[in-house]
């Protein structure tokens, strides 16, 4: 069926004070519980603000009001009569018309519309329901258990069973209908904002197209959807693309479509391009443009993605909220990638059609060292990340074209990616922008080189083969925590992208286990050094912390999203981690308690255990003993604590801080982290009770004489930390801080916690 247009071309004011405002932010709306749904509806024509730049959530709506939302949002033909109440110079005459002609509006008995009387939550639902019955059949009811369901009156009975069941009408918080309730302009926004979502209306009106040919042998056209295609185009003149084959690949909640293509003639080519488009369940889609080039010439290349029935765009920028501070780090050296450019917004008029975030171009080399075991260590040096965009406008086409460079390097590889959307990344411009900042900001540990096979981010330089430009993929990494958890905060359409995104890196690393049904066990593909000469480990090796957020991220998305293949994506690691006493990688601390090696790769040495790692794998056990009451996680988890704290005293040096490992000889090493070691042993009480274990003295011990070097020393102590310092009856050691601390909030936000930004690997 033909997608229907958001928003009119030409709307009629709904009554005397309100204008035309799609692209204002109103002050009075930003903060309301709706302002997203407020903002979207602004943005595609649907709803109007004030002529004093103000939007008045909370005003109350009359039925025409509230029809004319309707006609909008589902771009009703004209009609050519309306009631006897709503007159030919009425403002609402057009909108009424177009509504009694399709049968939204039905009118009283004596011919009225009422369009003046307030608009009540059992209108609103009537008005839905013929609203959705125009577009399909919708007919399935839900029992209703509202407390007040005896007070919804016969003739909006079955309308509010079916908007229920099909989710645009809800319940309070305490379960009440109110079916004689005003709707405000807030909830009216959200009502239509949900059918609009229901029906996918927002994506505009996107007639199909056909998909051209090439036209020369110098560029590839690959199909996105019914209208909507991209080309890879060599600007390079001589350098022909030839078609390979095509793969497919499904992951959970998204499908990656492979085009493969020789580069240079077919015979005997100078390389390939591999085209994936990784097609979202939301219908968001990931280009990712590989170039392998083995020649020795450098060629120019640009993936052009054309936008129909389009005629203006705006693009924000990352860089207008400043550049990164790419300074030298003692363990990562200096991170030479940034952020993606920005974000392209099509429009048609004044709304918004499509957008695209378009990320930069990598170019990088290679790089391996093979093992006479039979292993390997495999890692990217980057060489280059690279900016070049153009955009076009046709006005008499309705085109608006971009052109996404890349510079294709021989003897190296060059990637780009986009994210296309038929629907606002950011429904709110703040929530955009604040992002912007943030990958400013914290641009080491958000990904910005995404590929089809997972992105790549900065390694140590105790990496083998040694680079200080190495990049790689990084399990702790691929997995999108930070993601989701601003997806939590907001639910911004980008983050849910990213996360989705992230499953499919994690599926492809696993080899398809993921979404084969399984939960693997993540092994690094890159050595390090410290590992190898201490231990003789070499990749691929088992890294327990980044196995531990690994198997959390995919067991919190599937909690987030609705995801029911990874609800139980913990299990695994849960049961990889109990097994390890089996096969022996543990350090036996007496008969009845150990700790886990930190490590593991068969044939290897038995590796140290850090003492963040221990207390990470005593909760993640916990966790899951709370979740499937299965007494072997409990008994684990016991074990390690037991193990931990036999060891006490001597985890504590003589200066007050901890030792950050013990090794199988039972000999203490390492600095331990600032804060992050006594994050886990705060978190490590809270998960006790929880399972209802008593607190550990012996943790409380440990995180008194932690506070207090920090203190002491004055190394800063996050502000989360401090106030779970306070909460468990630390807070005499850190009063003065917390005294002063300007970032100190009034309540915990557990979501908030500092995470680890480190790679284990390189201490």
């Amino acid at each position: 069926m033909k997608k229907l247009l958001a928003s009119l071309t030409v709307i009629v004011l709904f009554f005397t004070l309100t204008v035309q405002a799609s692209a204002q932010v109103f002050n009075d709306a930003k903060n309301h519980w709706a302002a997203k749904e407020i903002q979207t509806l602004v943005d595609a024509g649907v709803i109007n603000g004030y002529h004093d730049g103000t939007f008045r959530p909370d005003a109350q709506v009359t039925r025409g009001q509230f029809i004319a939302f309707l006609v909008r949002a589902l771009d009703l033909p004209p009609g050519d009569s309306a009631f006897k109440d709503v007159p030919s110079g009425s403002n609402l005459y057009k909108d009424i018309a177009a509504a009694k002609k399709a049968g939204l509006l039905l009118g009283n008995a004596e011919g009225y519309a009422l369009a003046n009387d307030p608009v009540t939550r059992s209108d609103v639902a009537v008005m839905l329901d013929r609203a959705m019955q125009l577009k399909g059949e919708y007919p399935t009811k839900a029992a209703l258990t509202y407390k007040d369901a005896a007070d919804i009156t016969r003739y909006a009975y079955e309308s509010v069973q079916r908007m229920t069941h099909y989710g645009l009408i809800k319940g309070t918080a305490d379960n009440y209908f109110l079916p004689k309730k005003i709707a405000t302009r807030g909830e009216s926004a959200v009502f239509v904002y949900r059918l609009m979502e229901k029906l996918d209306l927002f994506s505009g009106s996107k007639d199909p197209i056909t998909i051209p040919k090439p036209i020369d042998s110098s560029e590839v056209v690959v199909p996105v959807n019914d209208y909507q295609y991209i080309k890879v185009r060599m600007n390079t003149r001589g350098v022909p693309l030839t078609y390979n084959k095509r793969t497919t690949d499904v992951h959970i909640r998204s499908t990656d479509y492979h085009y493969y293509y020789h580069m240079g003639n077919a015979s005997k080519p100078l390389g390939s391009l591999r085209v994936t488009l990784r097609k979202l369940e939301n219908g968001d889609v990931f280009v990712f443009t590989k170039f392998i080039h083995n020649g020795d010439n450098t060629y120019s290349a640009s993936v052009i993605v054309p936008f129909q029935q389009s005629n203006s765009y705006s693009l924000a920028k990352y860089n207008t909220f400043g550049q990164v501070d790419q300074k030298h780090d003692d363990t990562f050296g200096v991170d030479k990638t940034s952020h993606p450019v920005g974000i392209l917004s099509v429009k048609k008029g004044n709304t918004v059609v499509n957008e695209m975030m378009i990320g930069k171009n990598y170019i990088s080399l290679d790089r391996q060292t093979n093992y006479a075991n039979g292993q390997r260590s495999v890692l990217r040096e980057l060489l280059n990340e690279y900016e070049s965009h153009q955009v076009y406008t046709d006005t008499e086409r309705n085109l608006v074209t971009t052109h996404v460079n890349m510079s294709v390097k021989g003897k190296a590889v060059s990637e780009n990616w986009v994210l296309l959307s038929d629907k606002r990344l950011f429904a709110d411009n703040n929530n955009r922008d604040e992002w912007f900042k943030r990958s400013i900001k914290e641009y080491t540990s958000i990904n910005n080189w995404l590929t089809a096979d997972g992105a790549y981010t900065k390694l140590p330089w105790s990496i083998e083969p040694g680079y200080k430009m190495g990049y790689g993929r990084n399990i702790g990494r691929l997995q999108g925590g930070i993601y989701l958890t601003a997806y939590e905060g907001n639910k911004e359409r980008y983050f849910e992208d990213l996360v989705v995104n992230a499953i499919a890196d994690l599926d492809v690393f696993s080899g398809g286990i993921i979404s084969a049904g399984k939960t693997p066990i993540f092994k690094t593909e890159y050595t390090s050094t410290w590992l190898k000469n201490a231990y003789g480990t070499t990749a691929p090796y088992v890294d327990t912390r980044h196995n531990e957020n690994a198997a959390l991220f995919l067991k919190n998305a599937a909690e987030s999203l609705n995801i029911p293949q990874l609800s139980e994506a913990n299990l695994r690691y849960a049961d990889f981690l109990v097994k390890q006493k089996e096969i022996g990688n543990i350090i036996q601390v007496t008969s009845s308690s150990h700790l886990i090696a930190d490590y593991y790769a068969k044939g290897s040495q038995k590796t140290h255990v850090s003492l963040n790692h221990a207390l990470g794998e005593m909760r993640f056990l916990l966790e899951t003993y709370k979740q499937t009451k299965d007494p072997t996680y409990l008994k684990t988890a016991r074990e390690l604590k037991a193990g931990i704290e036999n060891l006490y005293p001597r985890w504590i040096r003589s200066n007050g801080d901890l030792w950050y490992q013990v090794n199988g000889k039972l000999q203490f090493t390492g600095n331990d982290y600032d804060w992050l070691t006594l994050m886990d042993l705060l978190l490590s009480q809270t998960a006790f009770e929880e399972n209802g274990i008593g607190r550990s003295t012996i943790f409380d011990a440990m995180i008194r004489s932690k506070a207090q070097y920090l203190v002491d020393n004055n190394i800063p102590i996050k502000s989360q930390i401090i106030m779970l310092l306070e909460q468990q009856g630390f807070g005499d050691i850190v009063k003065p801080i917390s005294a002063s601390s300007k970032e100190k909030k009034a309540k915990l936000d557990l979501n908030e916690l500092p995470k680890d930004e480190l790679d284990l690997l390189a201490e």
